[in-house]
This record gives C-alpha cells, sequence and structure tokens, in this order.
C-alpha cells in the first residue's frame, strides 16, 4: 500500500517539484519514480519481516510501532538517496540529497502510514474485544448491574446460600470469594459456556480444577479440586455421569 501510494500521490500532486527533479534533464521522470517505489517496496518487505520475526521477542506497544514506523523512513530515504546520487552522478553531495529525501519522503508518507497505523489499531481492539469476551466471565446482579469480571479459567467454583451466590476464583495468586446477589439458575447457562458445569443443587465447578472424583466413607460423591487447599465439591449423581465424562 505504501509504495503504491507514493507512487499515486507523486503522480497527482508532483510535491516539491519532483516531476522536475527526477526528470534529471534526461526524461527520466517516469523510470525514476518506478525504481523509488520498487526501492521503497524492497526494503517495506525487509523491515516488515524483521518486525514479524522480533515480535515474539518485543513489547510490540503503539508507540513502538511509531518508531519503527520512522525508522523505516529513515531506511528508505538512505537507499532512495544512494539511488539518485548514482543517477545524478555524485553532481549532488550525498547528504543534501540524503536531507531532501528524508523531508520529502516523511511529508508523503506520513499519510498511508497513519491510515495502516488506525486500521491497525481498530483491528487489534475488535481482536482484543473478541478474545476478552471468549476469556473473561462478567458476573450480574438481579438488577442486571455488572458486579465482577473475571478471568473464566480463574473461576474454581461458585456455591448457593439463600439468595446470594458465592464465587470463589483465583486473583493475583489469590483466592477470593465474591458474594453476589443473583440466582445459580439464572448463572448457569453462562458458566456452561465458558467450561463450568453445574454438579449439585448448590454448586457450579470449574471442570479443568477437578483432580478426580471420589467417595466419601458415607458414599457420597465428592470433587478434588487441584489444589490441597480447596474443599472438597460434593457432586450428586444427578450431574455425576456429565462431570466424569470430561475429565
Amino acid at each position: 500500500m505504501i509504495p503504491f501510494s507514493f507512487l499515486v500521490f507523486v503522480l497527482i500532486y508532483r510535491p516539491f517539484d519532483l516531476d522536475e527533479f527526477l526528470d534529471m534533464g534526461r526524461g527520466l521522470y517516469a523510470f525514476n519514480l518506478v525504481m523509488l517505489s520498487c526501492i521503497m517496496l524492497v526494503t517495506l518487505l525487509i523491515t516488515r519481516l524483521v518486525l514479524y520475526f522480533l515480535r515474539g521477542y518485543l513489547q510490540l506497544s503503539m508507540g513502538w510501532y511509531i518508531f519503527w514506523c520512522c525508522m523505516e523512513v529513515v531506511v528508505i530515504a538512505h537507499f532512495v538517496t544512494l539511488y539518485l546520487w548514482l543517477m545524478l552522478q555524485h553532481s549532488i553531495p550525498y547528504l543534501e540529497v540524503l536531507g531532501d529525501s528524508v523531508y520529502w519522503l516523511s511529508f508523503i508518507l506520513v499519510f498511508p502510514y497513519v491510515i495502516i497505523g488506525l486500521s491497525l489499531k481498530l483491528t487489534h481492539k475488535k481482536v482484543f474485544d473478541e478474545v476478552d469476551v471468549k476469556t473473561k466471565m462478567r458476573f450480574l446482579d438481579t438488577h442486571g448491574n455488572l458486579k465482577l469480571v473475571a478471568q473464566a479459567k480463574n473461576v474454581l467454583y461458585i456455591s448457593a446460600e439463600e439468595n446470594y451466590v458465592n464465587i470463589t476464583y483465583i486473583d493475583k495468586e489469590k483466592e477470593k470469594t465474591y458474594v453476589l446477589r443473583n440466582s445459580m439458575k439464572n448463572l448457569e447457562e453462562m458458566c456452561e459456556r465458558y467450561g463450568l458445569l453445574r454438579c449439585h443443587r448448590s454448586y457450579i465447578i470449574n471442570k479443568e480444577h477437578v483432580k478426580s472424583l471420589r467417595k466419601d466413607k458415607d458414599g457420597y460423591i465428592l470433587a478434588e479440586l487441584d489444589s490441597v487447599d480447596k474443599p472438597h465439591i460434593p457432586v450428586s449423581k444427578k450431574y455425576y455421569d456429565a462431570l466424569a465424562a470430561l475429565l
């Protein structure tokens, strides 16, 4: 997109008298313009490949991306300057051509870079929102007010207590319990979407944290969670088969 935008922009607006400069008095305007676009394309392919391979080692924020784009313009300007300097047969000092190249390239390329940056930001926001919806549980009270947001994988179990439910979850490596005014029935459908299952009239459990199912001395089935600090959760016969099939 960037080389194409450069080509179209220069052809339409001919800024900074580039048509006369690139013509070089030898009718080379079209040839030089195409060559500069090709230089830009090859340079961007290389820099973007480098960025792709570095993505796992760098925390790529918007600030980092802007810095990378500025460095790309400088690198492009150097290759463009080298080409023009050679085509001009060294008649203009290299640093003078470099300064002019950085100046007009920065002006011309700012528009496609801004458009690409905004589109990437919107795309990443959309992806982030989609991931966020898929991984985070939002617990509402009976009036529909948002009271708690927690990663689904961190929710251990939910227990009922009269008109309230106790949501036990991990936050910053600490076990916490949030008391929410709602019913198990209202939460059950949402919990199933995130992999939490009803295992008892009074309990919903996260199958990812179930270590094993066993019977106590009285014959009651208990779900043992993956930490000795967690209580054993009762499992009724009604829900036993469904839970056991997933373990």
